[in-house]
């Protein structure tokens, strides 16, 4: 649509008008967002530049109805089971989830889809524009290249969000990628989707310039070499390369100084939502965050419009035989996140829990827990055995949640004795547990599992019986609006 002409110019606070329409071919030429101005033209310097990038920030926030996020972050976790849709809600798309057939004409997720490539569009105008502002305008000689490189760090994270959801991402070899964009869009004008390799080969090329000329840190909430590193080391993980996910996670863990660690306790990352210390957490490598007053995160349509599941409350209380122990799963991870919201509905207290004062929030994009257990999981995958180093890795993390390590039975630490297929599964619960309900990692994980180990996803999801339904549906108005020059997924 014509709207995407368009870069969003932030003018305090953040504040944004997104215009992620449910009907990403329908006409609004005559339509101008306030704080917004024509791309061609718009950046003539350092300011203008460093104001467009903010609009791209910006695209991973919400405001407090349409546009697709965070549905984005939510639905994979209902896929799982994770979550479910609320006792207040009405959604059709959200039960369509978590009977795990979703809907080919849901408009929900098909705001997440068309903002995701709103996003991207902002990305390509900044970095067509940018060549227009001088490289002594900005706040540095190096500024310039460095808003680059996050931009593109942004469009990366914005191309694997739809490639993992709308694309068979599991299957390098697979056709099903998603359309990828590199160029900003000057008309309605549909293309066809790219290959599964395609897509992942523009992403690592956006993270390799990402990794070599993004600032070290400005602050959490900005794109930095750590998380182009880590991001890249999950694309690995993703697309089988098991040794160069290891080396690359192994680097963010041993070389990104102590702004990069693990947070002292697990609870100490979510649960103080009254001031904005909650951005500063060493446990965060990139998150988006939400500001006081404005409805922006996810804490907006968590109880109203998702609740956790039952039996993801009640996992951790499981356990397992590792040898001569019976491990527990969790000891209090699950449960210490868990609030009543209304007095009745289970919530998640990882966002803001509607109490007073509660008001900061934030998406994370990527944690220092998860790349530990990347590269527990990819160390194991790359040499088919487990490494002292990659169990102390995911026993790194347990450790972090208060597991004991006295050989006994309990929320212990893994033993030595743990075979290579009990530690790749360790890995997924471990997983399940500490990012449940946050990201929809524990739903790629199954889906993955699936693929390379034969696991069967039914066993944790039970309605998940179809594997063509483990992504998401192209929405079928949108493709025959297109012309249907892009192919819908298999089985929808």
């Amino acid at each position: 649509m014509n709207t995407i002409k368009y870069i969003y110019i932030i003018m305090i606070s953040l504040l944004l008008v997104s215009l992620s329409s449910c009907e990403i071919a329908k006409d609004l030429d005559e339509y101008e967002p306030n704080f917004a101005l024509p791309a061609e033209g718009a950046i003539t310097n350092g300011e203008t530049a460093e104001l467009a990038l903010a609009g791209v920030y910006a695209g991973f926030r919400q405001r407090s109805a349409g546009g697709g996020n965070p549905d984005l972050y939510l639905l994979p976790s209902v896929l799982s089971g994770t979550m479910e849709r609320s006792p207040f809600s009405r959604n059709p798309d959200i039960l369509s989830w978590q009977q795990n057939n979703p809907d080919v004409t849901g408009t929900t997720n098909l705001g997440a889809y068309t903002r995701m490539y709103d996003l991207i569009n902002r990305a390509n105008w900044l970095l067509q524009e940018i060549d227009n502002a001088p490289a002594d305008s900005f706040s540095s000689e190096t500024r310039k290249a460095e808003v680059i490189a996050e931009t593109k760090a942004l469009r990366a994270t914005a191309h694997l969000y739809l490639l993992r959801l709308w694309g068979q991402f599991y299957d390098t070899n697979s056709e099903y990628g998603i359309v990828i964009k590199t160029e900003p869009s000057l008309s309605d004008e549909v293309f066809p989707r790219n290959t599964v390799a395609e897509t992942y080969a523009a992403i690592i090329a956006d993270l390799d310039d990402a990794i070599a000329d993004a600032p070290d840190l400005r602050a959490k909430y900005y794109t930095n070499k750590t998380y182009a590193k880590g991001l890249k080391a999950k694309v690995l993980l993703y697309m089988g390369d098991y040794a160069g996910a290891a080396t690359l996670a192994k680097d963010v863990l041993d070389n990104s100084g102590a702004s990069f660690a693990l947070a002292p306790t697990y609870q100490e990352i979510f649960l103080d939502h009254t001031t904005p210390a909650l951005f500063e957490s060493t446990e965060v490598v990139f998150g988006s965050r939400g500001a006081p007053g404005e409805g922006l995160g996810i804490g907006n349509f968590t109880d109203f419009a998702y609740a956790l599941g039952a039996g993801f409350i009640d996992f951790g209380a499981g356990s397992w035989q590792i040898g001569s122990q019976n491990i527990t799963y969790d000891s209090d991870r699950i449960s210490s996140m868990v609030t009543l919201a209304f007095g009745f509905i289970p919530d998640t207290r990882k966002y803001t829990t509607r109490e007073p004062g509660q008001d900061y929030e934030m998406i994370y994009h990527l944690r220092m827990a998860e790349v530990y257990l990347i590269y527990a999981e990819a160390d194991a995958r790359a040499n088919g055995s487990v490494s002292s180093d990659a169990l102390d890795a995911l026993n790194t993390v347990r450790l972090r949640a208060g597991a004991t390590t006295t050989g006994g039975d309990g929320f212990e630490t893994y033993p030595a004795t743990i075979t290579y297929d009990q530690f790749i599964e360790a890995v997924r619960l471990e997983k399940y547990v500490e990012l449940g309900g946050e990201s929809g990692e524990e739903w790629f994980d199954l889906v993955r599992y699936h693929f390379v180990d034969g696991f069967d996803v039914t066993t944790v999801k039970p309605s998940a019986t179809d594997p063509d339904k483990y992504i998401l549906p192209i929405n079928q108005n949108n493709i025959e609006v297109g012309g249907n020059i892009v192919v819908q997924n298999p089985s929808y």
